[in-house]
């Protein structure tokens, strides 16, 4: 049995307008389920030794990176937060998880929307990327006669909005068990590892794309961490530019 944990980055929602968050991210990772507790007792222990705020604590990778006024990780010694981040990285790589991901810059998703179907429907990209992985997942655990079980990440209104596309979308599924579980991010350490591995995919895509522009630190935080990532990626879509629509998904 193969478990899959996707996390989301930049979500907006329909919002596809908006400039501080214009590349969305669904990423995440199988696992085998008998390597599940293996895989959770070594990350719970080694992200403690890492930093022991997480002994109680919800990794939040944004918070870290840019942290509000209020958080713990708003320090002077601003430097150390990335120290944690990247020691948080080689914890991932060590694990034998394997990442995937779909990427959307929304300006480009705005158009492609429009044009095929005019100026008043609206997507949300988040629920047309987990089409997209939910039949790849569904037909690669097919090929290889597998089953999986999908968790995400509990956001409001998405579960309402996927049980109405889920008769759709499984017609061919033969391999995916149930619908996807929503998970209570702080009470998994996999929800929080998917977490880490978007953000990165997003902030890379929003560098190379022209979106962000941060300090020659972080840029080559956010550079390094991606191509270390990268080595643990099986799927890469850098862009999902569809020639595929199914709009009767989202009817």
């Amino acid at each position: 049995m193969k478990l899959l944990y996707l996390d989301e980055s930049g979500n907006t929602g329909t919002d596809l307008d908006n400039n501080q968050q214009p590349i969305f991210v669904l990423g995440g990772f199988l696992i085998e389920d008998n390597k599940w507790h293996e895989i959770n007792n070594y990350f719970n222990t080694k992200k403690v030794e890492i930093c022991d705020y997480f002994k109680n604590n919800e990794i939040h990778t944004n918070e870290i990176f840019s942290p509000p006024h209020n958080s713990i990780f708003h320090i002077k010694d601003w430097k150390n937060n990335f120290e944690i981040l990247n020691k948080l990285i080689d914890l991932i790589l060590e694990l034998d998880i394997q990442f995937q991901y779909i990427a959307i810059d929304k300006n480009t998703f705005k158009m492609e929307v429009q044009q095929k179907f005019g100026n008043y429907v609206k997507v949300d990209p988040y629920i047309y990327s987990f089409c997209m992985l939910y039949k790849f997942i569904s037909q690669s655990l097919e090929k290889n006669n597998e089953k999986g079980i999908i968790f995400l990440d509990e956001i409001i209104d998405i579960p309402q909005y996927l049980s109405k596309i889920y008769s759709e979308i499984s017609i061919q599924n033969h391999s995916i068990i149930e619908q996807a579980l929503f998970l209570n991010s702080r009470d998994t350490n996999f929800i929080q590892i998917a977490d880490i591995f978007s953000f990165y995919v997003c902030q890379y895509l929003n560098i190379q794309k022209g979106y962000k522009k941060y300090s020659d630190f972080k840029l080559n935080h956010c550079i390094t961490s991606y191509n270390k990532l990268l080595t643990k990626t099986n799927i890469v879509n850098t862009e999902f530019l569809t020639k595929y629509f199914p709009i009767e998904y989202f009817k």
